[in-house]
C-alpha cells in the first residue's frame, strides 16, 4: 500500500458527517420506509483491527490498520493492512514489510474449503472475484506460483506469469515456466507455451500447450504410454491405454505394449474394494513375443498368457465363513519373455487356490472346497484339482454325554473324529491347458475315515492307546491284471509273455477296519551344572533331555476289508505277486489288518544358560537358548524278515546372540551295502566297524552381519544412527529388475540422521563403522552319498544396503556356486534423493538377466513423465 495513505490516516482523527438528506419516506401508516441500492450485498460485512479503524464516509472507505480482518458470511479475510470500500463492496489487503524487507502479515483468504496467502488482494464481496499478486497455490502433488491471478465467480483462475511444479521449496529446484494459464480447480490446469527451467536455466524443451490434471478423486483418462528402443525388438511404446474410474469401489485398466519387430502385449486389470467386506486385484497378462529376425535360425514367435487373482475377506465380514484367492497362473514362457522381476526368473513352481471354507458354531462340523493349481515352468507340467472337498467332524467324546459331576472315568476318554475328501485331479502340460485334452487323464475319487481311540494314561509321561480305524474309499475305475503267455506285441507283432494290464469304469468301493495298540513312554531328564565364580556372567547351564520310547502293533485279522488286493503271475517261472485294484489312484488304498508291529526311539535334547544382565546393576537374569534342538529319531520293525532297523535321522536347530541360526539335518544308515551299493541285512559295524554311514547332510547358517557385530561388540557410541536404515527400501530395490524397464513405482528416498564427511569417517579418522548398513549372509552346504560317489554342494549369497549419507544408498544382491565355481545372480543398485528428483542406477552385470538402467526423474507421480532416461534391457542379449 502506498505511503501516502498512511499519512492521510493520520491526519484523520474524527469521523466525518457526510448526512444532508433524510431519504427515508412515511407510507399510510406511518411506518418509514427505507430505500436499498440494489447493487448492495446481500448480509452484514463485519470488520476488525487491532490498532486503529478510519472510516471516511465522503467516500465510504473504511480504513484497518494491524491484524485487519473482513468476515462475509463464509468468507474472511486477514491482513495487516486493509481499506474496505463501502460503496463497491470491494477490499484491498496488503502485508507489512519488516526491517528486513520481509513481507509479514501478508492476506489470508478463507471461503469455505478454499484457502490461500497472497502478497497482495483485491476482492469483490459482491461479484465474488478477485485480482491476487504473488500466490502460492497447492494443486495435488503440485504447487502454482503466479504474479498476477484472476479469480472469477465460479472459481475458476486466470493466471499470468506462473510456475508449476511439485518442489515444495520456497525456490523451487525446477518447474514448467507457464506464461498465460487457466486453473479449474480439482479438474485441470490449461496453458498456452510451456518451457522446463531447472535451477533457474531455461532448457531448450518448449511444449506448445500445457495440461495438468488436479483431480482429487479417481477419474476415467488416457494413459499416455512410455517410449523408447531396444536393440533387439526396437522401438516401443509401452502402457498406454485406457484407466475407467468404474465406481467408489472399483477400477479397471486397459493398457497394451507394442513393439516395431511385431511384439505386442495386452494387459487388463482392475482393483476392487468395499470396507469391511472384501477387498481384491485382478489382471490378465496376453503377450505375443518376437524374438530374432525372420528367416534366421535365431527367430522365435511365441504367445504367452498370466492369470492373477487375490481376493481377501474381512474376517468380521460373515463369522464362519470364509472366501480367499490367490491365483498365480500363466503358461511355461511369460516370465522369461516379459517379466523384470528376477525373483520370478529364479522360482519354477507355481501355485494357486480358489478356497471356502465354512463351521457351524456350536457344532464339531466344518466344510471346505477349494480349486487348486501346482505348476513347474521348467518341466511344463501342471496339476489341477477342479474342485477339491472335505467334510469334517472334530474330535468328540460320545461317553462324556453320559457324566455326572466334575469327575471324568477313564473310558469316558473315548474319541471319535470323521473325516471325509472329494478330489478330482488333472496332471497335464501347459499346451493342453484349457483344452479338451487337458480332461483325458482326469483322475476322481472319494474317502473317509473314522478314527476311535481311548487315550489311557495310568501314570505320568506314559499312556496306552488302542485304536480302531474303518478307512474306505470309492473310485470311477479300477485296474485287472493277468498273466498273457502268447500276448501279441501291437507294435512288433511279437508274441511275448507278460502281464496285461486293463482299465473298468464304474463305480468301485472299497473298504477296510484295521484295530491297533500303541504305547509311549516319554519323562524328562534335567541336568544342571551351577558357576560359583562371583564374577561370572553365567549363572547356570542347563541341559534337557527329552527320550521317548513308542510301541505300535497292528494284529492280523482276517475278514475285515473287501476284495481290494489280488494276486497276478509275472514270469513264466510262475512267480506271484499282490496288487491293488485301485492302484495309482489319487487316495491310497487302505491297508490290510496284517501283523505289524514297530518300536519308536526318539530322544531331544535342549541347552540353555542362565546369565546376568551385562549393564544391570540389581544383578537380573535372563534365560539364554545354547542349543533349542538337537533330536535323534529310528524305528525297529519287529516282524521285518530283514532290515528291522530304519535310517537314524538327526535335527538340529538353535539360534546364537539371536542373530545367528544355523540349522542342520542328516541321516545315518546302519547297515550296509552290497558291491551294486544296495542295503543288505548286515551292520556297518561289522562290516566296517562304524555305528552307521552318513548318507546326506545339510546345514545352513542365516544371519545379519550388521546385528550380529552389535551382538558381539555392542552398541558403539554413536547412539543416533538408526539400527538397519534402509533395509526395507533394499528389499524392494532389490526383488526387481531395473525399474525403468518396468515403470513400477519409484524406491522411497534414503533418510539418515547423518550426512557426508561424518558418516565415513569418525574425529579419529578412522572408518566409521556405524554407517547404517545391513549385510544379509546366508550359507548352504548340502551333502549327499550316491552310489560310490559324494556329491557336495555348497553355496553362499549375500544381500543387504549401505546408506553412505542421508541421500545416497547403495544396495546390492549376489552370491557364489562352490560347486560350478561360479558368481550367482548379482544385482547393484544406486538410489541418490534430490529432494523433489531423485536419481537410481540398477545393473545387473552378468547371466541372461544382463542389464543396466539409469534415470533422474520427479518424484511426484503427476509428473512422472518428466524423466532423463538410458537403458539396456535384457531382451537385447538374445
Amino acid at each position: 500500500m502506498p505511503d501516502s495513505l498512511v499519512a492521510v490516516m493520520d491526519t484523520v482523527s474524527f469521523m466525518q458527517d457526510t448526512i444532508m438528506v433524510d431519504t427515508t419516506g412515511v407510507d399510510s401508516a406511518g411506518v418509514k420506509k427505507f430505500r436499498i441500492s440494489p447493487d448492495a450485498v446481500d448480509m452484514p460485512i463485519v470488520y476488525n483491527a487491532a490498532d486503529s479503524q478510519y472510516i471516511y464516509m465522503d467516500n465510504q472507505k473504511v480504513y484497518l490498520v494491524n491484524k485487519a480482518s473482513a468476515v462475509y458470511g463464509d468468507i474472511s479475510l486477514e491482513a495487516y493492512y486493509m481499506v474496505l470500500d463501502l460503496k463497491t463492496s470491494e477490499v484491498n489487503a496488503w502485508g507489512k514489510r519488516d526491517s528486513t524487507g520481509k513481507l509479514t502479515d501478508i492476506p489470508r483468504f478463507r471461503d469455505g474449503d478454499e484457502e490461500f496467502e497472497a502478497d497482495e488482494l483485491t476482492y469483490n464481496f459482491k461479484t465474488k472475484e478477485a485480482i491476487i499478486r504473488n500466490i502460492v497455490t497447492e494443486e495435488q502433488e503440485g504447487f502454482l506460483h503466479s504474479e498476477i491471478t484472476k479469480r472469477h465467480k465460479d472459481g475458476s483462475l486466470h493466471v499470468k506469469g506462473s510456475k508449476y511444479t511439485t518442489c515444495d521449496a520456497d525456490e523451487p529446484h525446477f518447474y514448467v515456466s507457464l506464461p498465460r494459464a487457466k486453473i479449474i480447480p480439482e479438474e485441470k490446469i490449461v496453458s498456452g507455451p510451456a518451457f522446463l527451467v531447472l535451477e533457474d536455466v531455461p532448457l531448450p524443451l518448449v511444449l506448445p500447450f500445457g495440461y495438468f490434471p488436479v483431480q482429487k478423486e479417481y477419474t476415467s483418462g488416457i494413459i499416455i504410454p512410455r517410449y523408447g528402443e531396444e536393440n533387439n525388438r526396437g522401438y516401443f511404446l509401452k502402457g498406454m491405454g485406457y484407466y475407467f474410474a468404474v465406481s467408489d469401489y472399483f477400477d479397471l485398466n486397459f493398457t497394451g505394449d507394442i513393439y516395431t519387430n511385431g511384439t505386442w502385449r495386452l494387459i487388463a486389470a482392475s482393483n476392487y474394494s468395499k470396507r469391511y467386506k472384501f477387498s481384491g486385484n485382478f489382471s490378465f497378462n496376453y503377450a505375443n513375443n518376437v524374438n530374432g529376425y525372420k528367416g534366421l535360425e535365431n527367430y522365435s514367435k511365441t504367445s504367452n498368457y498370466s492369470v492373477r487373482w487375490t481376493h481377501t475377506q474381512d474376517s468380521k465380514a460373515k463369522p464362519g465363513t470364509r472366501f480367499s484367492a490367490s491365483v498365480n497362473l500363466s503358461s511355461s514362457g511369460f516370465d522369461r519373455e516379459n517379466s523384470y522381476k528376477v525373483q520370478e526368473h529364479v522360482n519354477t513352481t507355481k501355485q494357486s487356490s480358489i478356497s471356502y471354507s465354512k463351521t457351524w458354531k456350536g457344532t464339531p462340523f466344518n466344510f471346505s472346497a477349494s480349486l487348486n493349481h501346482s505348476q513347474n515352468t521348467a518341466a511344463k507340467t501342471v496339476s489341477l484339482n477342479l474342485p477339491k472337498m472335505s467334510f469334517g467332524m472334530s474330535r468328540i467324546y460320545p461317553l462324556k454325554l453320559t457324566s455326572k459331576g466334575n469327575t471324568t472315568k477313564w473310558w469316558q476318554e473315548l474319541q471319535l473324529q470323521y473325516t471325509a475328501s472329494l478330489d478330482n485331479r488333472i496332471a497335464t502340460t501347459d499346451d493342453r491347458m484349457f483344452t479338451s485334452k487337458m480332461f483325458e487323464d482326469m483322475k476322481n475319487g472319494f474317502q473317509h475315515d473314522i478314527p476311535i481311540s481311548l487315550p489311557i494314561r495310568p501314570f505320568n509321561n506314559f499312556s496306552i492307546s488302542p485304536s480302531l480305524r474303518y478307512s474306505g474309499v470309492l473310485f470311477t475305475e479300477r485296474t485287472s491284471k493277468r498273466w498273457n503267455p502268447e500276448y501279441i506285441d501291437p507294435i512288433t507283432n511279437d508274441t511275448i509273455s507278460t502281464v496285461v494290464t486293463e482299465k473298468e469304469k464304474g463305480v468301485f468301493y472299497g473298504h477296510a477296519i484295521k484295530p491297533s495298540i500303541s504305547a509311549s513312554y516319554s519323562p524328562q531328564i534335567f541336568g544342571t551344572y551351577l558357576f560359583t565364580n562371583p564374577e561370572s556372567r553365567i549363572v547356570a547351564i542347563r541341559h534337557v533331555m527329552k527320550p521317548s520310547v513308542s510301541f505300535s502293533f497292528i494284529p492280523a485279522v482276517e475278514g475285515l476289508s473287501s476284495d481290494m488286493y489280488r494276486e497276478v503271475q509275472i514270469d513264466t517261472a510262475g512267480n506271484k505277486t499282490d496288487y491293488s485294484i485301485f492302484e495309482n489312484g489319487i487316495y491310497s488304498t487302505p491297508s490290510l489288518a496284517r501283523k505289524n508291529g514297530s518300536l519308536n526311539f526318539s530322544l531331544t535334547n535342549i541347552i540353555e544358560a542362565k546369565v546376568r544382565e551385562k549393564k544391570d546393576t540389581a544383578d537380573s537374569e535372563k534365560k539364554v537358548k545354547i542349543l533349542d534342538n538337537l533330536s535323534f529319531n529310528t524305528s525297529y520293525n519287529i516282524f521285518a524278515d530283514s532290515l528291522r532297523w530304519s535310517p537314524i535321522s538327526m535335527v538340529m536347530r538353535t539360534n546364537l546372540f539371536n542373530e545367528l541360526s544355523i540349522s542342520a539335518r542328516g541321516n545315518f544308515d546302519m547297515y550296509a551295502t552290497d558291491s551294486l551299493y544296495r542295503r543288505i541285512n548286515v551292520s556297518e559295524w561289522s562290516a566296517n566297524r562304524r555305528l552307521a554311514r552318513l548318507t546326506n547332510f545339510n546345514i545352513s547358517l542365516n544371519f545379519e552381519l550388521n546385528k550380529l557385530f552389535k551382538s558381539v561388540f555392542g552398541e558403539g557410541k554413536d547412539k543416533s544412527i538408526q539400527e538397519g536404515a534402509g533395509s526395507e527400501r533394499e528389499q524392494s530395490a532389490m526383488d526387481e529388475m531395473p525399474r525403468s524397464m518396468q515403470g513400477a513405482d519409484r524406491p522411497a528416498p534414503v533418510s539418515s540422521s547423518q550426512t557426508g564427511q561424518d558418516m565415513i569417517y569418525n574425529e579419529n579418522g578412522y572408518v566409521n563403522f556405524n554407517v547404517p548398513w545391513t549385510m544379509r549372509v546366508a550359507y548352504n552346504f548340502y551333502y549327499t552319498k550316491t552310489r560310490d560317489e559324494s556329491v557336495i554342494n555348497q553355496n553362499v549369497t549375500m544381500s543387504g544396503n549401505v546408506t553412505l549419507t542421508k541421500n545416497y544408498a547403495i544396495s546390492y544382491s549376489t552370491g557364489y556356486d562352490f560347486r560350478s565355481k561360479d558368481i550367482t545372480m548379482t544385482r547393484i543398485g544406486i538410489t541418490r534423493d534430490l529432494h523433489c528428483w531423485e536419481m537410481s542406477f540398477n545393473w545387473i552385470p552378468t547371466g541372461y538377466l544382463k542389464s543396466w538402467d539409469f534415470v533422474i526423474r520427479v518424484k511426484a507421480s503427476v509428473l512422472q513423465d518428466l524423466k532423463y532416461e538410458r537403458r539396456k534391457d535384457y531382451h537385447d542379449n538374445y
